[in-house]
């Protein structure tokens, strides 16, 4: 119980300490950091990493560690864009191409690690790289016969606000609902917690990873959906250059899983989203390039949320 306490006072000050550094750079920066228009911007730039963080919170709670899924964001983003911009199939095409497309990969990618009976973080990267050369030859093909990979132009207003905070709203309702109050969660919490224990208890665990697998993958869908109106295109990559694409992600899972004894999971999600993305608009305003010192950030942050998330366990987290 003390130990308990002891960790609730721990995360209780991780809390304080990030407002800490939001009113002390705010000061630094004469106000320009918590204006409406800059926090408008922080949140905006945070709803895809807020979408793929409950994605990512469905799959790994049940111990599967999807390296897969930034590949996955990008071939369904692209593939939302080409239903609604090419096949004319507009808002529908765009939420069926991108949903669809990305619980169809997750299923396959856990099927595989569960059929094959290896670890979950090999048949990631796996299939990272096989949806990686899909979409790359996809890209090829089209250069071949004189076009490109879809671009969305007329299907963008899930990518401008106030679109993106009502969708946001609705993912967290979601999101809470589903991971908080339904068998489905409370069994991913028990699997998460001893997956023998669990299967003891009587929960059938390879149902409830296929559940928490279908809707992870929709809630990737979503997040590639976000991305794809917010950016316009998104380009084929290769060798594992995907990877980069959940950094924010993976950093706001890790966070908000340190916070979780006295936040929920999906409300940590987007404070923690929210607080990530804003360490890197304060690196913008200090004046950091965006490319490899804002990475080399970005690095470090991915390490102490890690170590956070999993502080006083005495397992290594496989």
């Amino acid at each position: 119980m003390a130990g308990s306490k002891k960790k609730i006072k721990a995360q209780i000050l991780l809390l304080c300490a990030f407002l800490a550094v939001f009113l002390i750079c705010n000061l630094i920066f004469k106000g320009k950091l918590l204006t409406p228009d800059n926090m408008k911007t922080i949140v905006s730039h945070a709803i895809f990493p807020i979408f793929t963080a409950w994605g990512m919170s469905f799959i790994f709670t049940t111990g599967i560690i999807d390296l897969s899924i930034g590949a996955n964001i990008l071939l369904s983003a692209n593939i939302g864009a080409y239903c609604a911009e090419t096949l004319k199939m507009g808002y529908i095409g765009l939420f069926l191409g991108t949903i669809v497309t990305s619980v169809i990969i997750e299923h396959l990618c856990v099927r595989c690690s569960q059929t094959l009976r290896i670890p979950a973080w090999i048949s990631g990267i796996g299939a990272a790289l096989i949806v990686e050369a899909i979409l790359s030859q996809w890209a090829t093909v089209l250069t071949g016969m004189g076009g490109k990979l879809p671009i969305l132009k007329n299907y963008k207003m899930f990518g401008r606000m106030p679109a993106m905070a009502v969708l946001m709203l609705a993912g967290l309702a979601a999101a809470y609902f589903l991971f908080e109050k339904t068998k489905v969660g409370i069994n991913l919490h028990a699997i998460g917690g001893n997956s023998s224990v669990a299967e003891v208890m009587g929960i059938n665990t390879k149902r409830t990873i296929f559940i928490s697998t279908m809707i992870g993958g929709i809630f990737i869908g979503l997040a590639a959906l976000v991305q794809i109106s917010f950016s316009g295109k998104l380009l084929s990559t290769s060798g594992l250059g995907s990877l980069n694409t959940i950094f924010k992600a993976l950093a706001t899972v890790l966070l908000a899983e340190s916070i979780q004894n006295i936040v929920p999971t999906p409300i940590g999600i987007v404070f923690s989203g929210i607080a990530i993305t804003g360490m890197f608009n304060i690196l913008t305003l200090f004046g950091v390039p965006s490319g490899t010192w804002q990475q080399f950030t970005l690095g470090i942050v991915v390490v102490i949320c890690g170590i956070l998330s999993h502080l006083k366990e005495k397992e290594v987290v496989k």
